[in-house]
Parts: C-alpha cells; sequence; structure tokens
C-alpha cells in the first residue's frame, strides 16, 4: 500500500432506500498491453471477439466547483461522487450514472455499464455508503475507504463491504476509476490485487501462465490479447463486482469485455484451474455471448478445469451414472444463479461438463468449435447476462445450432447423449 500524503478524514452516510442497487467499483490503472508468444503453441480462434462498445459520450453531472476550497477537499469530492452515484441508480439512469466512470478504461466502463443493467433486476434496500476517509494522492487521485451496507431480495440478506476505491482527475472532471488495485503482469495476463492478498497474486502470476498453457492446448483458440485479472480479497466483495443476484457466493466471474474476476485467498493448486476455467469462459464468450449456462459452464469445466484434476465427475467419484443420466431439458429447465443447494450446483455443473464431453467425444473438438462458430451468426447483446430473457433465447438458438452443425435435432441429440453417459464407467 503506497504511503498516501495529503489526509482528509471525514464520516460520510449516505443512503439510498428502497431501490435496486449496484456495488460501487472503481477504475484501474490501463493496462499496456503488448503480446507475447504464448507458452503453448496455440490455434486462432475461428471468430475475432467483438471488443466492448465504445463509451458514448455523456455530459457528467454537476460536481462542486464554485467553492474552489471545498472542491479541492478529497472529502468533498468523494462525498459529491458518491451522492450523485446514488441518485444515478435511485433513478435508474444508467447516463448519470455512466458519466461518473472513467470513460478512458473501457473495461471497466463495460464492466460498470453491464453492472448497472443487472442491478436494475435486483431488489435491495437500506443502501448505505459510508465513507470513512479520503486520502489526497496527489493533484489527479484520491483513495477513498469506503462502507457499504444494504440488504438483499425478499429475505433481506444483510450484505456489507469495506473496499479502497480510487478516483481520479480527468478533463471532464472527478470520475470513479475502480478499486485501488496493485498491478502486476506476466506473459499473457495483467493482474490487478487488493494489497491485502499481495502473496496470493504473486502466486496466481505464477499459476496464471500454466492455465493459459493449458486452455490454448485443450480448447485449440487463445484470446488476441494480454487478459485482464482481478483478484479480490473476499467473495461478497467478488459478488459486488459481478452479480449481485447470484444466491451463493463463489469463486470466480468472466464476460465477454471484461476482465476475468476471482477470490484471491485460495489453496495455490486451486488457482490454475479456476483461471483456466475462467479463461475459457472469456474466449468463448469472446466468440459469441449467445451460450446458455450449461454450455458456458461446460465448456469451462471440461476445457479448463478438468485438465487438471485427472478426469470427470464420474471419474473422480463425485457423482454416479444414474445422478448424472439427466436429460438436456433438465439443465434447462434449472436456473444455476438460484441454485442455494452446494450438491445440486455440483450436480449441474458435472451434468454439464459430461454433456459437452459427451459432444467431444461423439462429434469431435472441431465439430463442438464450430457451434460456437454458428452461435456467432446471432447478433450479439452487448450487455451483462439476463437470465430471465436471454437464457430462453441462447436455448433456442443452440438447439438451431447443434441441428445445423450436428445434424441432428435436440430429442435425437438427448437420446444420444443418454445413451452415452449410460456406457461410462468411473
Amino acid at each position: 500500500m503506497n504511503r498516501l500524503h495529503v489526509l482528509a478524514t471525514a464520516t460520510i452516510i449516505l443512503t439510498l432506500t428502497g431501490c435496486a442497487v449496484a456495488v460501487l467499483s472503481p477504475t484501474p490503472m490501463p493496462p499496456t498491453v503488448t503480446r507475447v508468444p504464448p507458452t503453448a503453441t496455440p490455434v486462432p480462434p475461428t471468430v475475432t471477439p467483438i471488443p466492448a462498445s465504445s463509451p458514448t459520450a455523456i455530459s457528467p453531472p454537476s460536481l462542486p466547483t464554485q467553492d474552489k476550497s471545498a472542491a479541492d477537499s478529497a472529502e468533498a469530492i468523494v462525498k459529491e461522487l458518491v451522492a450523485a452515484k446514488l441518485e444515478a441508480m435511485k433513478a435508474k439512469d444508467i447516463k448519470r450514472y455512466l458519466a461518473l466512470i472513467n470513460e478512458t478504461d473501457k473495461e471497466y466502463y463495460t464492466e460498470q455499464r453491464n453492472w448497472f443493467l443487472i442491478y436494475q433486476d435486483a431488489v435491495t434496500s437500506d443502501f448505505t455508503i459510508e465513507v470513512r476517509k479520503a486520502e489526497k494522492v496527489n493533484d489527479t487521485t484520491i483513495i477513498a475507504s469506503l462502507y457499504q451496507h444494504y440488504l438483499y431480495g425478499p429475505e433481506k440478506a444483510d450484505r456489507t463491504v469495506t473496499y479502497e476505491e480510487r478516483f481520479i482527475k480527468t478533463p471532464n472532471g472527478w470520475k470513479d476509476a475502480d478499486l485501488n488495485f496493485s498491478v502486476k503482469q506476466t506473459p499473457h495476463f495483467i493482474v490487478k490485487y487488493q494489497g491485502e492478498v499481495e502473496a496470493n497474486a504473486i502466486e496466481a502470476c505464477e499459476e496464471a501462465e500454466k492455465a493459459y498453457a493449458s486452455v490454448v492446448k485443450e480448447l485449440g483458440l487463445e484470446p488476441h490479447d494480454k487478459t485482464t485479472l482481478k483478484l479480490f480479497a473476499d467473495q461478497e466483495m467478488l459478488r459486488q463486482n459481478t452479480d449481485i443476484r447470484v444466491a451463493y457466493l463463489f469463486n470466480g466471474w468472466a464476460e465477454d469485455g471484461e476482465s476475468i474476476k476471482m477470490y484471491a485467498r485460495r489453496e495455490r493448486a486451486a488457482i490454475a484451474p479456476l483461471t483456466a476455467h475462467e479463461l475459457t469462459h472469456k474466449i468463448t464468450l469472446g466468440i459469441s455471448d449467445s451460450l446458455n449456462s450449461w454450455l458456458a459452464e461446460g465448456l469451462a469445466i471440461y476445457f479448463g478445469n478438468r485438465p487438471f484434476r485427472g478426469g470427470n465427475a464420474l471419474q473422480m467419484g463425485w457423482f454416479t451414472v444414474e445422478e448424472l443420466s439427466k436429460p438436456v431439458t433438465w439443465l434447462e429447465e434449472n436456473t444455476l444463479i438460484e441454485m442455494t443447494d452446494e450438491k445440486t450446483i455440483g450436480l449441474y455443473n458435472s451434468v454439464s461438463a459430461m454433456v459437452v464431453e459427451f459432444m467431444v467425444k461423439t462429434y469431435g473438438r472441431d465439430r463442438v468449435k464450430a457451434l460456437l462458430t454458428e452461435l456467432a451468426k446471432y447478433p450479439r447483446y452487448n450487455r451483462g447476462y439476463d437470465y430471465g430473457k436471454m437464457e430462453q433465447e441462447n436455448q433456442k438458438r443452440l438447439h438451431q445450432a447443434i441441428k445445423t452443425v450436428l445434424g441432428v435435432n435436440m430429442d435425437t441429440f438427448n437420446r444420444q447423449w443418454l445413451k452415452w453417459i449410460s456406457l461410462q464407467k468411473g
């Protein structure tokens, strides 16, 4: 943690009641994207991922400029920005919200755009932000310590996080610039991490390169640029910076056009498989964002996790053939983010991965990749995943892609899958 020079300590509590609320994230330092030869021989992707859309120029809300002494204080600047952000969320005004985000960091800007779209679907109450400290590092950078609390859902689950956020002065005023991340780089990753998990970040740098080599070998695709990997000190903070609608705490998250986000405090042996899982998501979603939940998870587990653990769920003894013999309709009728039982979540993921393995073993890896190419023909959503609307549409798209690429309808595909799984041995 850098020693900060100008200190303005304050306790400022801002409250937003009875509205859906998003997490207040901040902006990373713009990464240097330099291509370095991969550690494994890659096969170029069949489709070039579409970059995140450029932000629309929006006039920022009025910030304190008339009173110079107040405007120049760290406390006044952060208080005003946080109040403006809460007002934008209460009004569900995405333009006002994004006007407060550093638009030069397109990846973070996309994350915040997607987050806001997700938060509009969430149900929260008693949302409060306390500005516990605001420190001016220099004339263009402020680091603020924020305490955030709200209640989620009809059950009013208590959610609280404390974090450091960075604000920078731009030609268009002060902007939210992501969490106060420190940064390390590897040949294929820009690793951003909260200061308290530096030891984990050092391990993650080494393990991420192992993950990269494995994914390139197994999937036969690679990212076109360096991948940003953000490491969080706790799982609640990870959820707050991804999808607050998810009912359970998780270890990793990846969306098209965004950084990979992971929980940092894990055993070293778990880092590479988790990174490979999320990297597979990033690559495949970069080709098409028309992947429904079971296909997205199945691809990430089969090509990402499986090579590190030495087998599938049946071979590892986690589930029996009978338990895994679920029709594809079972996957389509269950919503992963609403699950809370660990065994059910594990079964959903395992069946998803086994269906992908069935496709690879029956039709070949290239045909599975051809499914992605076929799905890429559909218009992109270019937004965070909306389970209520996009999931059903993506299932229809996948049914048609299977018919086009594999030459079978879903009834035949399902019969083939159930016969294949019945013949497998642990």
